[in-house]
């Protein structure tokens, strides 16, 4: 049991050192493209999601920033001319987003390129390979969060009482 353990161990170690190599390879671009790593991926998800608008609100929810990270970055990136902020219709408080003629032509030089490269890095793997990756990633985040929960509940509540 104790071997077991001791393995499992190592190959968290290694899946959470690979997962801060590719965060780190994303972040790197970023900074090399003059981008902090927020604006980068507001970019990023404007792209994936062609034709597509977003309000600040979502953008946290797709990416897990905080609003304030999100409203810091979108104000910058009002600033430098590369979006505008829109109230839509009967909702003055949550503003689509949208790029600008500047912010299309970025979108085009920085993220358009890492896409592709993205692309051929995953077509590189075959898609069943790919597919079986995601379900294992996506079910072992699945299985920690619910680990993560079964002890952060009562650890709070032991907090909570003191």
């Amino acid at each position: 049991m104790e071997e077991q353990r001791r393995k499992a161990m190592k190959q968290m170690a290694l899946y959470n050192q690979l997962l801060k190599e590719l965060d780190d390879i994303y972040r790197v671009y970023a900074k090399n493209c003059n981008l902090s790593e927020t604006a980068f991926w507001i970019l990023y998800c404007i792209r994936e999601r062609e034709g597509e608008t977003f309000t600040q609100r979502e953008i946290c929810n797709y990416w897990f920033y905080t609003p304030q990270t999100v409203n810091s970055a979108l104000k910058h990136m009002e600033e430098d001319g590369l979006l505008t902020l829109r109230a839509e219709e009967g909702n003055r408080k949550n503003k689509k987003i949208y790029l600008t003629e500047k912010g299309e032509k970025l979108v085009e030089q920085i993220v358009d390129p890492l896409m592709d490269a993205e692309v051929r890095a995953t077509e590189s793997l075959g898609e069943q390979e790919m597919e079986k990756f995601l379900k294992i990633m996506k079910r072992q985040t699945e299985l920690f969060r619910e680990e993560i929960a079964n002890f952060t509940s009562p650890l709070c509540d032991k907090i909570a009482q003191k």
